[in-house]
Protein backbone atom coordinates (compact mmCIF):
# COMPACT_ATOMS: atom_id res chain seq x y z
CA UNK A 1 0.00 0.00 0.00
CA UNK A 2 1.36 3.41 -0.94
CA UNK A 3 0.23 6.51 0.86
CA UNK A 4 0.63 10.14 -0.18
CA UNK A 5 3.32 12.04 1.67
CA UNK A 6 3.24 15.70 2.59
CA UNK A 7 4.51 16.68 -0.86
CA UNK A 8 1.88 14.71 -2.70
CA UNK A 9 4.25 11.86 -3.59
CA UNK A 10 3.89 8.28 -2.44
CA UNK A 11 5.45 6.42 0.43
CA UNK A 12 6.33 2.75 0.12
CA UNK A 13 5.69 0.36 3.00
CA UNK A 14 8.74 -1.84 3.53
CA UNK A 15 9.11 -4.65 6.08
CA UNK A 16 12.54 -5.86 7.18
CA UNK A 17 12.92 -9.09 9.13
CA UNK A 18 15.47 -9.16 11.97
CA UNK A 19 15.59 -12.49 13.77
CA UNK A 20 18.88 -12.45 15.67
CA UNK A 21 22.09 -10.47 15.91
CA UNK A 22 23.33 -12.54 12.93
CA UNK A 23 21.18 -10.38 10.68
CA UNK A 24 20.85 -7.27 12.85
CA UNK A 25 24.50 -6.29 12.43
CA UNK A 26 24.67 -6.66 8.63
CA UNK A 27 21.21 -5.11 8.25
CA UNK A 28 21.84 -2.08 10.46
CA UNK A 29 23.07 0.24 7.65
CA UNK A 30 20.11 -0.80 5.48
CA UNK A 31 17.68 -0.19 8.34
CA UNK A 32 19.20 3.23 8.87
CA UNK A 33 18.88 4.09 5.18
CA UNK A 34 15.25 2.94 5.06
CA UNK A 35 14.33 4.66 8.34
CA UNK A 36 15.63 8.03 7.15
CA UNK A 37 14.29 7.82 3.58
CA UNK A 38 11.56 10.40 2.94
CA UNK A 39 9.50 8.03 0.80
CA UNK A 40 9.55 4.86 2.94
CA UNK A 41 7.37 3.66 5.79
CA UNK A 42 9.49 1.07 7.59
CA UNK A 43 8.39 -1.83 9.78
CA UNK A 44 10.89 -4.10 11.51
CA UNK A 45 9.61 -7.64 12.07
CA UNK A 46 11.21 -9.88 14.69
CA UNK A 47 10.45 -13.10 16.51
CA UNK A 48 13.43 -15.35 17.36
CA UNK A 49 15.97 -13.72 19.67
CA UNK A 50 14.57 -10.29 20.46
CA UNK A 51 11.67 -8.92 22.41
CA UNK A 52 10.35 -5.73 20.82
CA UNK A 53 11.88 -3.39 23.43
CA UNK A 54 15.25 -5.13 23.29
CA UNK A 55 15.40 -4.86 19.51
CA UNK A 56 14.39 -1.19 19.60
CA UNK A 57 17.31 -0.54 21.96
CA UNK A 58 19.74 -2.40 19.72
CA UNK A 59 18.78 -0.78 16.42
CA UNK A 60 21.08 1.90 14.93
CA UNK A 61 20.96 5.39 16.46
CA UNK A 62 19.45 6.99 13.37
CA UNK A 63 16.19 7.03 15.35
CA UNK A 64 15.50 7.20 19.07
CA UNK A 65 14.60 4.05 20.97
CA UNK A 66 11.04 5.33 21.21
CA UNK A 67 10.82 5.99 17.47
CA UNK A 68 12.18 2.54 16.69
CA UNK A 69 9.71 1.06 19.15
CA UNK A 70 6.86 2.39 17.02
CA UNK A 71 8.25 0.50 14.02
CA UNK A 72 9.10 -2.86 15.62
CA UNK A 73 6.47 -5.58 15.21
CA UNK A 74 7.04 -8.80 17.20
CA UNK A 75 5.82 -11.91 15.39
CA UNK A 76 6.44 -14.21 18.37
CA UNK A 77 7.95 -14.21 21.82
CA UNK A 78 11.74 -14.71 21.97
CA UNK A 79 12.96 -18.30 22.12
CA UNK A 80 14.38 -19.56 25.41
CA UNK A 81 15.93 -22.76 24.02
CA UNK A 82 16.80 -23.97 20.54
CA UNK A 83 16.08 -27.51 19.41
CA UNK A 84 14.53 -28.78 16.21
CA UNK A 85 11.23 -29.15 18.06
CA UNK A 86 11.25 -25.55 19.32
CA UNK A 87 12.33 -24.29 15.89
CA UNK A 88 9.31 -25.98 14.30
CA UNK A 89 6.97 -24.59 16.94
CA UNK A 90 8.40 -21.07 16.71
CA UNK A 91 8.41 -21.22 12.93
CA UNK A 92 4.71 -21.98 12.76
CA UNK A 93 3.90 -18.98 14.98
CA UNK A 94 6.19 -16.72 12.94
CA UNK A 95 4.72 -17.81 9.60
CA UNK A 96 1.14 -17.13 10.64
CA UNK A 97 1.98 -13.77 12.21
CA UNK A 98 4.14 -12.69 9.27
CA UNK A 99 1.31 -13.35 6.84
CA UNK A 100 -1.16 -11.42 8.96
CA UNK A 101 1.15 -8.41 9.40
CA UNK A 102 2.26 -8.19 5.77
CA UNK A 103 -1.35 -8.34 4.60
CA UNK A 104 -2.62 -5.86 7.19
CA UNK A 105 -0.02 -3.17 6.46
CA UNK A 106 -0.09 -3.66 2.71
CA UNK A 107 3.66 -4.27 2.55
CA UNK A 108 5.20 -3.58 -0.85
CA UNK A 109 8.54 -5.23 -0.13
CA UNK A 110 10.06 -7.60 2.39
CA UNK A 111 13.82 -7.38 2.99
CA UNK A 112 15.50 -10.53 4.31
CA UNK A 113 19.18 -11.29 4.76
CA UNK A 114 21.17 -14.46 4.59
CA UNK A 115 20.43 -18.04 5.37
CA UNK A 116 18.94 -18.45 8.83
CA UNK A 117 16.39 -21.22 9.45
CA UNK A 118 13.68 -18.71 10.39
CA UNK A 119 13.61 -17.38 6.82
CA UNK A 120 11.80 -20.59 5.88
CA UNK A 121 8.85 -19.21 7.85
CA UNK A 122 9.07 -15.52 6.95
CA UNK A 123 9.70 -15.54 3.20
CA UNK A 124 6.99 -18.01 2.05
CA UNK A 125 4.10 -15.91 3.49
CA UNK A 126 5.42 -12.89 1.57
CA UNK A 127 5.71 -14.98 -1.58
CA UNK A 128 2.15 -16.30 -1.26
CA UNK A 129 0.82 -12.79 -0.68
CA UNK A 130 2.65 -11.43 -3.73
CA UNK A 131 4.91 -9.18 -1.63
CA UNK A 132 8.23 -8.76 -3.49
CA UNK A 133 11.15 -10.21 -1.55
CA UNK A 134 14.54 -8.48 -1.63
CA UNK A 135 17.18 -10.98 -0.52
CA UNK A 136 20.62 -9.91 0.70
CA UNK A 137 23.75 -12.08 0.71
CA UNK A 138 22.48 -14.74 -1.66
CA UNK A 139 24.76 -16.88 -3.77
CA UNK A 140 27.36 -17.55 -1.07
CA UNK A 141 28.80 -20.92 -0.06
CA UNK A 142 29.02 -22.21 3.53
CA UNK A 143 29.32 -25.95 3.09
CA UNK A 144 29.65 -26.67 6.81
CA UNK A 145 26.18 -25.33 7.66
CA UNK A 146 22.76 -26.48 6.51
CA UNK A 147 22.00 -22.77 6.26
CA UNK A 148 23.53 -22.82 2.79
CA UNK A 149 20.55 -24.77 1.44
CA UNK A 150 18.18 -22.29 3.09
CA UNK A 151 20.03 -19.44 1.40
CA UNK A 152 19.59 -21.05 -2.01
CA UNK A 153 15.93 -21.85 -1.31
CA UNK A 154 15.26 -18.21 -0.48
CA UNK A 155 16.97 -17.24 -3.74
CA UNK A 156 14.32 -19.05 -5.76
CA UNK A 157 11.49 -17.33 -3.84
CA UNK A 158 13.07 -13.87 -3.95
CA UNK A 159 12.32 -11.21 -6.55
CA UNK A 160 15.47 -9.10 -6.28
CA UNK A 161 18.95 -10.07 -5.12
CA UNK A 162 21.49 -7.74 -3.50
CA UNK A 163 24.66 -9.80 -3.49
CA UNK A 164 27.99 -9.06 -1.90
CA UNK A 165 30.33 -10.08 -4.73
CA UNK A 166 30.49 -10.86 -8.42
CA UNK A 167 31.26 -14.46 -7.45
CA UNK A 168 27.85 -14.67 -5.76
CA UNK A 169 26.17 -13.00 -8.72
CA UNK A 170 27.57 -15.69 -11.02
CA UNK A 171 26.12 -18.41 -8.81
CA UNK A 172 22.67 -16.82 -8.89
CA UNK A 173 22.75 -16.59 -12.66
CA UNK A 174 23.87 -20.21 -12.68
CA UNK A 175 20.73 -20.99 -10.64
CA UNK A 176 18.63 -19.53 -13.44
CA UNK A 177 18.04 -16.07 -11.96
CA UNK A 178 17.59 -13.30 -14.58
CA UNK A 179 20.62 -10.99 -14.69
CA UNK A 180 18.47 -7.88 -14.31
CA UNK A 181 17.32 -9.12 -10.89
CA UNK A 182 20.86 -9.68 -9.57
CA UNK A 183 22.64 -6.60 -8.20
CA UNK A 184 26.21 -6.54 -6.86
CA UNK A 185 25.85 -4.09 -3.99
CA UNK A 186 28.59 -5.33 -1.67
CA UNK A 187 27.97 -6.49 1.90
CA UNK A 188 25.91 -3.84 3.75
CA UNK A 189 27.37 -4.76 7.12
CA UNK A 190 30.67 -3.28 6.01
CA UNK A 191 29.12 0.19 5.87
CA UNK A 192 29.21 0.40 9.67
CA UNK A 193 32.94 -0.36 9.64
CA UNK A 194 33.92 2.39 7.19
CA UNK A 195 34.50 4.93 9.97
CA UNK A 196 35.40 2.51 12.79
CA UNK A 197 38.46 3.64 14.72
CA UNK A 198 40.36 1.48 17.25
CA UNK A 199 39.84 2.25 20.94
CA UNK A 200 42.74 2.76 23.29
CA UNK A 201 43.14 -0.03 25.83
CA UNK A 202 41.51 1.90 28.67
CA UNK A 203 38.39 2.67 26.64
CA UNK A 204 38.33 -0.86 25.22
CA UNK A 205 38.45 -2.37 28.70
CA UNK A 206 35.47 -0.27 29.72
CA UNK A 207 33.45 -1.26 26.66
CA UNK A 208 34.01 -5.02 27.01
CA UNK A 209 33.78 -5.02 30.80
CA UNK A 210 37.23 -6.10 31.96
CA UNK A 211 39.65 -4.50 34.40
CA UNK A 212 42.42 -4.17 31.83
CA UNK A 213 43.32 -5.32 28.34
CA UNK A 214 46.20 -7.74 27.99
CA UNK A 215 47.54 -7.82 24.44
CA UNK A 216 47.19 -9.56 22.06
CA UNK A 217 43.44 -8.96 22.23
CA UNK A 218 41.22 -11.56 20.53
CA UNK A 219 37.55 -11.62 19.57
CA UNK A 220 36.04 -15.12 19.61
CA UNK A 221 32.73 -16.45 18.27
CA UNK A 222 31.92 -20.13 17.74
CA UNK A 223 28.59 -21.23 16.22
CA UNK A 224 27.21 -24.77 15.94
CA UNK A 225 28.37 -26.30 12.63
CA UNK A 226 24.86 -27.41 11.71
CA UNK A 227 25.87 -29.65 8.78
CA UNK A 228 27.65 -31.98 11.23
CA UNK A 229 24.84 -33.53 13.32
CA UNK A 230 25.97 -35.05 16.59
CA UNK A 231 29.25 -33.14 16.58
CA UNK A 232 30.73 -32.46 20.04
CA UNK A 233 30.22 -28.70 19.65
CA UNK A 234 30.79 -27.94 23.33
CA UNK A 235 34.14 -29.73 23.28
CA UNK A 236 35.15 -28.06 20.01
CA UNK A 237 34.27 -24.61 21.34
CA UNK A 238 36.18 -25.28 24.57
CA UNK A 239 39.27 -26.43 22.70
CA UNK A 240 39.15 -23.44 20.35
CA UNK A 241 38.80 -20.86 23.12
CA UNK A 242 41.50 -22.52 25.23
CA UNK A 243 43.79 -22.46 22.20
CA UNK A 244 43.05 -18.78 21.70
CA UNK A 245 43.84 -18.05 25.35
CA UNK A 246 47.14 -19.93 25.01
CA UNK A 247 48.22 -17.65 22.16
CA UNK A 248 46.55 -14.36 23.13
CA UNK A 249 46.00 -12.21 26.20
CA UNK A 250 42.46 -10.93 26.76
CA UNK A 251 39.75 -12.84 24.87
CA UNK A 252 36.15 -11.63 24.49
CA UNK A 253 33.77 -14.37 23.40
CA UNK A 254 30.25 -13.62 22.16
CA UNK A 255 27.35 -16.06 22.33
CA UNK A 256 26.67 -18.35 19.37
CA UNK A 257 23.68 -18.04 17.07
CA UNK A 258 20.22 -19.47 17.65
CA UNK A 259 20.91 -23.00 16.46
CA UNK A 260 20.67 -26.35 18.17
CA UNK A 261 23.87 -26.82 20.16
CA UNK A 262 24.19 -23.23 21.36
CA UNK A 263 23.52 -24.18 24.99
CA UNK A 264 26.45 -26.62 24.97
CA UNK A 265 28.74 -23.95 23.53
CA UNK A 266 27.67 -21.31 26.05
CA UNK A 267 28.16 -23.79 28.91
CA UNK A 268 31.66 -24.61 27.66
CA UNK A 269 32.64 -20.95 27.37
CA UNK A 270 31.32 -20.12 30.82
CA UNK A 271 33.15 -23.09 32.32
CA UNK A 272 36.44 -21.83 30.90
CA UNK A 273 35.69 -18.24 31.97
CA UNK A 274 35.07 -19.40 35.56
CA UNK A 275 38.70 -20.52 35.83
CA UNK A 276 40.36 -18.12 33.42
CA UNK A 277 39.91 -14.40 34.18
CA UNK A 278 41.36 -13.39 30.81
CA UNK A 279 38.20 -14.72 29.11
CA UNK A 280 35.13 -12.48 29.09
CA UNK A 281 31.89 -14.02 27.77
CA UNK A 282 29.20 -11.59 26.60
CA UNK A 283 25.90 -12.10 24.84
CA UNK A 284 26.73 -9.59 22.10
CA UNK A 285 28.68 -6.38 21.53
CA UNK A 286 25.83 -4.57 19.78
CA UNK A 287 26.59 -1.03 18.67
CA UNK A 288 30.11 -1.30 20.12
CA UNK A 289 31.05 -4.12 17.77
CA UNK A 290 32.68 -2.02 14.99
CA UNK A 291 35.03 -0.24 17.43
CA UNK A 292 35.87 -3.45 19.29
CA UNK A 293 36.57 -5.29 16.03
CA UNK A 294 38.84 -2.46 14.88
CA UNK A 295 40.71 -2.75 18.20
CA UNK A 296 41.31 -6.50 17.97
CA UNK A 297 44.61 -8.16 17.17
CA UNK A 298 42.91 -11.30 15.84
CA UNK A 299 39.41 -12.71 15.29
CA UNK A 300 38.94 -16.42 15.98
CA UNK A 301 36.03 -18.82 15.45
CA UNK A 302 33.64 -19.86 12.72
CA UNK A 303 31.55 -16.72 12.36
CA UNK A 304 31.03 -14.75 9.18
CA UNK A 305 32.37 -11.72 11.07
CA UNK A 306 35.88 -13.08 10.70
CA UNK A 307 35.47 -14.13 7.09
CA UNK A 308 33.53 -11.10 5.84
CA UNK A 309 34.09 -8.14 8.15
CA UNK A 310 37.57 -8.38 9.68
CA UNK A 311 39.22 -7.51 6.37
CA UNK A 312 37.58 -4.06 6.36
CA UNK A 313 39.50 -3.09 9.49
CA UNK A 314 42.61 -5.04 8.43
CA UNK A 315 42.54 -7.53 11.30
CA UNK A 316 43.84 -11.11 10.86
CA UNK A 317 41.23 -13.85 11.29
CA UNK A 318 41.34 -17.57 12.00
CA UNK A 319 38.43 -19.57 10.60
CA UNK A 320 37.93 -22.76 12.61
CA UNK A 321 36.42 -25.99 11.32
CA UNK A 322 33.98 -26.60 8.49
CA UNK A 323 31.10 -24.17 9.03
CA UNK A 324 32.42 -21.50 6.64
CA UNK A 325 34.03 -23.92 4.18
CA UNK A 326 33.83 -22.66 0.60
CA UNK A 327 33.07 -19.06 1.48
CA UNK A 328 34.86 -16.23 -0.30
CA UNK A 329 37.54 -14.72 1.94
CA UNK A 330 40.35 -12.20 1.90
CA UNK A 331 44.04 -12.83 2.36
CA UNK A 332 43.73 -11.90 6.05
CA UNK A 333 41.85 -15.15 6.82
CA UNK A 334 43.66 -18.38 7.71
CA UNK A 335 41.99 -21.76 8.29
CA UNK A 336 42.38 -24.15 11.22
CA UNK A 337 40.94 -27.62 11.71
CA UNK A 338 39.00 -28.35 14.89
CA UNK A 339 41.13 -29.13 17.94
CA UNK A 340 43.30 -27.24 20.36
CA UNK A 341 46.65 -27.79 18.64
CA UNK A 342 45.68 -26.65 15.12
CA UNK A 343 43.74 -23.64 16.42
CA UNK A 344 46.59 -22.53 18.68
CA UNK A 345 49.09 -22.85 15.84
CA UNK A 346 46.86 -20.82 13.51
CA UNK A 347 46.28 -18.08 16.09
CA UNK A 348 50.00 -17.78 16.80
CA UNK A 349 50.65 -17.54 13.06
CA UNK A 350 47.95 -14.88 12.69
CA UNK A 351 49.67 -12.76 15.33
CA UNK A 352 53.03 -12.67 13.55
CA UNK A 353 54.22 -9.46 11.91
CA UNK A 354 53.91 -11.11 8.50
CA UNK A 355 50.24 -11.95 9.04
CA UNK A 356 49.49 -8.48 10.35
CA UNK A 357 51.14 -6.91 7.33
CA UNK A 358 49.13 -9.19 5.04
CA UNK A 359 45.93 -8.09 6.79
CA UNK A 360 46.87 -4.42 6.43
CA UNK A 361 47.29 -4.94 2.68
CA UNK A 362 44.04 -6.90 2.23
CA UNK A 363 41.26 -5.47 0.07
CA UNK A 364 37.93 -6.81 1.26
CA UNK A 365 36.35 -8.92 -1.52
CA UNK A 366 32.90 -8.11 -0.10
CA UNK A 367 33.02 -4.42 -0.96
CA UNK A 368 34.14 -1.03 0.18
CA UNK A 369 31.46 -0.14 2.75
CA UNK A 370 29.01 1.69 0.49
CA UNK A 371 26.28 -0.91 -0.01
CA UNK A 372 23.27 0.45 1.89
CA UNK A 373 22.46 3.23 -0.60
CA UNK A 374 22.50 0.71 -3.43
CA UNK A 375 20.25 -1.64 -1.49
CA UNK A 376 17.83 1.22 -0.79
CA UNK A 377 17.50 1.90 -4.53
CA UNK A 378 16.71 -1.77 -5.20
CA UNK A 379 14.12 -1.89 -2.41
CA UNK A 380 12.41 1.23 -3.75
CA UNK A 381 11.92 -0.41 -7.12
CA UNK A 382 11.20 -3.93 -5.92
CA UNK A 383 7.53 -3.81 -6.83
CA UNK A 384 8.01 -2.51 -10.35
CA UNK A 385 8.90 -5.82 -11.99
CA UNK A 386 6.58 -8.68 -12.96
CA UNK A 387 5.83 -11.37 -10.41
CA UNK A 388 6.60 -14.12 -12.91
CA UNK A 389 10.33 -14.78 -12.88
CA UNK A 390 11.76 -16.31 -16.02
CA UNK A 391 14.27 -19.16 -15.52
CA UNK A 392 17.35 -18.42 -17.58
CA UNK A 393 19.15 -21.44 -19.04
CA UNK A 394 22.91 -21.09 -19.35
CA UNK A 395 24.63 -22.05 -22.60
CA UNK A 396 25.23 -25.80 -22.77
CA UNK A 397 28.93 -26.69 -22.91
CA UNK A 398 28.55 -30.46 -22.94
CA UNK A 399 26.08 -33.27 -22.43
CA UNK A 400 22.45 -33.23 -23.42
CA UNK A 401 20.80 -30.00 -24.48
CA UNK A 402 17.97 -28.69 -22.32
CA UNK A 403 14.51 -29.81 -23.36
CA UNK A 404 12.69 -27.47 -25.70
CA UNK A 405 9.73 -25.58 -24.32
CA UNK A 406 6.50 -27.53 -24.65
CA UNK A 407 4.65 -26.57 -27.79
CA UNK A 408 0.94 -26.59 -28.43
CA UNK A 409 1.21 -29.98 -30.10
CA UNK A 410 2.74 -31.45 -26.94
CA UNK A 411 0.00 -30.30 -24.57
Amino acid sequence: MTAPDADGGHRTTVAVFVGTRADLGPLSPVLEALATADDVDLLVLTGVMYAADDLAAALPPALSREAWGERVVPLAQPMTSVTVATQLEQGAVIARAAGEVLRRVGAEALVALGDRWELLYVVPPAFLLGVPVVHLHGGEVTEGAVDERIRHAVTKLADQHCVASEESAVRLRQMGEPADRVHVTGAPGLDRLAAAEPLDDTALAGVVGVERIERPFALFTYHPPTAQPGAPVGDWAREAVEATLAAAGTVVATHPGMDEGREAIIAALEEVAAREPRLRVVEALGRDYPRVLASADVVVGNSSSGVIEAASVHVPAVDVGERQRGRLRGANVAHADEGRAPVEAAVRAALTPEARERARATTNPYGAGDASGRVLAIVRGAGSGPRVKRFVDLPVTGGAAPASPMGEEDR
